[in-house]
């Protein structure tokens, strides 16, 4: 992993943002993009094309979720034996083939052994891109550097929002699967050629994470002992805004299909969600989490995201459905890169994969709960009661994020090299506070 300089004085404003745009900005805008290209039609593609039903739908939408919460510590483990690009690459390679293995697939069953598979590369290449936040983004910049992250993800999303429509109502549904072996092979490339180039440039250069530090047990067990509260308090808010987020991409097109929307209106109204998303993120939600802490972007995002799940139950046409998903687009545009965010400053120098991995165990529980949770309610009763139990589960893990995590302002803490165990204390609330 290649190490940016830090000037002796740990000020790390002398750090520009441009020297992260070709490691992580533009090939996670790739990936993004090519992941976001296929939610919008994916509920479309199980439920018309391939005859799923909505708890079906519910259930493929959370394979990602469920191949994080199964494989991610052990990837984490075995990752550490791995230079970040190289790890990142084959991730993305694996993406690439799960993509056109989904063009080909037939069945729902099929479908969803697939996105299982896919979803241990996105894993993979999840956590490379946050262990080099990490190790490389100084404390004081890392709000900033997330939602730089997530803005330009989010804005290239929208564009694939609205075209995914375009594809899907002029091609075929499942034709959305060869862009995102496009995509991810683009982002591929741009990792493996930068990796390339830096290794020509400086070929005399070797730096190590853990430098001469005694050696310190990065065992399961010890990571658990030592970072539990982190993991319960910023975990478990992280894991039910990942459900709500993957909730709200299968509930909006849903919606667009009861209320009678085309495939291309629907693909608009995901657009048009991405684009009020996109703004917030680029507006202010790196401002908030570096001046005002992680937990400020956190809260009112959350109690945004409820009322949009509630307001969505009573939608009966394009200009209503328009207005819900601006609300939960300012919502989930405040906590733009906020897990990112927590992950960074939680995350210990010395077993940075280790912990990631077991992260993103924690944070895919939602992402595995809520999506069929809401598609059972929906096949049990009706999709507005759905929407309105999702709701409740939002303005509860508001109140637990109020209640059980730590205040942290990163930008107002010393700025040491990241390489220098800067841990930000993002915890339970009964834990002694800085803040």
């Amino acid at each position: 992993m290649t190490q940016h300089a830090v000037p002796p004085n740990g000020e790390p404003a002398l750090v520009s943002s441009r020297n992260f745009i070709l490691r992580l900005v533009l090939p996670g805008l790739l990936q993004g993009k090519a992941q976001t290209f296929v939610q919008p039609m994916l509920p479309i593609f199980v439920a018309v094309d391939l005859g799923g039903s909505h708890g079906m739908v519910g259930l493929i939408a959370s394979c990602y979720p469920i191949a994080q919460f199964l494989g991610s510590t052990p990837v984490g483990f075995v990752m550490k034996h791995l230079e970040n690009s190289l790890a990142a690459c084959l991730a993305l390679a694996w993406m690439v083939t799960t993509a056109l293995l989904s063009f080909a697939a037939q069945t729902v069953y099929v479908l969803m052994c697939i996105r299982l598979l896919g979803g241990l590369g996105a894993t993979s290449f999840d956590i490379s891109q946050k262990a080099y936040i990490a190790a490389e983004v100084p404390p004081g910049m890392r709000g900033r550097i997330a939602a730089q992250i997530a803005s330009t993800q989010k804005w290239a999303v929208m564009i694939a929002a609205l075209l995914s429509g375009v594809v899907a109502q002029h091609l075929a549904t499942r034709s959305i699967f060869l862009v995102q072996a496009s995509l991810s092979f683009c982002a591929l490339l741009l990792i493996a050629l930068h990796s390339l180039y830096l290794r020509r440039k400086s070929a005399d250069v070797e730096l190590q994470d853990s430098g001469a530090a005694a050696p310190q047990d990065v065992s399961l067990r010890a990571i658990v002992r030592d970072h539990w509260r982190g993991l319960l308090g910023a975990g478990l808010y992280c894991a039910m805004l990942n459900g709500f987020r993957n909730t709200w991409m299968v509930s909006l097109p849903l919606r667009g299909h009861h209320i009678g929307l085309s495939k291309m209106g629907i693909g608009a109204s995901v657009a048009w969600y991405r684009g009020c998303d996109a703004a917030v993120t680029t507006a202010v939600a790196g401002y908030i989490m570096d001046n005002y802490g992680l937990k400020a972007s956190a809260v009112p995002s959350m109690l945004l995201m409820s009322a949009a799940f509630s307001l969505l139950a009573i939608v009966q046409g394009p200009i209503s459905l328009a207005l819900v998903a601006l609300v939960f687009g300012v919502g989930n545009g405040m906590c733009g890169g906020v897990i990112n965010a927590f992950a960074a400053s939680l995350t210990p120098p010395h077993a940075r994969t280790q912990f990631l991995g077991l992260w993103k165990t924690v944070t895919s529980l939602g992402g595995i709960c809520v999506p069929p949770i809401f598609g059972l309610v929906s096949d049990s009763s009706t999709l507005d009661m759905a929407g309105f139990c999702i709701s409740g589960a939002a303005l509860c893990t508001a109140l637990w994020t109020v209640l059980m995590v730590q205040q942290v302002v990163p930008s107002r803490r010393a700025g040491p090299s990241p390489a220098q165990g800067d841990q930000v204390s993002v915890s339970l609330a009964n834990n002694p506070s800085p803040a």
